[in-house]
């Protein structure tokens, strides 16, 4: 089975990407296995005390459990207490799950959920999985070095992933934006003293983009850019899809193109012609110039052309 492993922060374009190749061949696409809604998921991120660390060669049995599935396929398990913890894990307040992964403890349903979720299982027909991750920023290398998947790294104009972050309010909670300033003082990296929303949102999404990035640089992974994607994208696939090992075909393509319409919020339908440049129409100049400040504390990202 070919296995992909496509990373990337939230909100740039890895859905997107993701459902693309999804739709190549004989290719069972896994959406964030690890994502917030999980419900397994919530298992398995549950006293990392923040965002998931793991180094290659340390050891964490859910979290194995976790990928292990996801690259065996990643299909639902069946039984009557796994169907009921997807069931309670819907209801439950999207609060309660990060406060329970900060150490505020257990609801009662999430104990629930803890004790009768499942890890996913394997999907018998596929010959090709591609499952796809926005919150392995510190794990991607250990994941890799569990599974040996092909890698590739979507990334796509801060400005852009900005002005989305904003629009549906992202990285606004104190303990998260601390969490992600001591991983940025590890690197001699100062975060802002007092920062404003859009600076701690910029922040945050600087320390996640700059640990893929630099994993990426170390171990040679393939990267892309969802600007680079939008354009003459039915052709781009095809070649990214070959890279990748992966079967294109017809099914793909039409998908593509059955895409490149309007969509809002967490759709992945968008006018391609349109996105390279749309943080110009949804950020104004204030936050423009509080995002560049922001990411020049960050070397090894580039600044967006404005």
């Amino acid at each position: 089975m070919t296995r992909v492993l496509l990373l990337g922060v939230p909100r740039s374009g890895t859905t997107w990407s993701g459902r693309v190749l999804g739709h190549t061949a004989g290719t069972a696409y896994v959406n964030e296995p690890d994502g917030d809604t999980e419900p397994y998921a919530f298992t398995a991120r549950l006293g990392f005390g923040g965002p998931p660390t793991l180094d290659p060669g340390e050891e964490h049995r859910a979290y194995e459990r976790l990928w292990a599935g996801a690259f065996a396929g990643g299909a639902r398990p069946t039984g009557v207490t796994a169907r009921a913890a997807r069931y309670l894990n819907a209801k439950v307040e999207a609060g309660a799950r990060f406060r329970a992964w900060y150490g505020d403890g257990l609801t009662p349903r999430l104990r629930i959920v803890r004790a009768w979720t499942r890890p996913m299982v394997a999907a018998p027909d596929a010959r090709h999985v591609v499952v796809k991750t926005v919150r392995a920023e510190f794990t991607a290398e250990w994941i890799v070095d569990r599974f040996a998947p092909t890698v590739l790294l979507v990334e796509r104009n801060p400005l852009n992933v900005l002005s989305s972050w904003i629009d549906l309010g992202y990285a606004r909670d104190d303990r998260e934006f601390h969490a992600y300033a001591a991983r940025a003082e590890r690197w001699g990296i100062t975060p802002p003293a007092e920062p404003v929303e859009v600076e701690r949102q910029t922040f945050t999404y600087a320390v996640m983009a700059t640990a893929l990035r630099e994993a990426a640089t170390r171990h040679g992974w393939l990267r892309t850019t969802h600007e680079h994607l939008c354009v003459d994208s039915v052709v781009r696939f095809r070649e990214l899809a070959t890279r990748l090992g992966l079967e294109w075909g017809d099914e793909a393509a039409r998908f593509v193109e059955a895409s490149d319409r309007e969509g809002s919020g967490y759709r992945t339908e968008r006018r391609t012609a349109d996105q390279p440049e749309r943080w110009r129409h949804r950020l104004t100049d204030e936050q423009v110039e509080r995002i560049l400040a922001t990411l020049e504390r960050f070397p090894t990202l580039e600044r967006p052309a404005v």
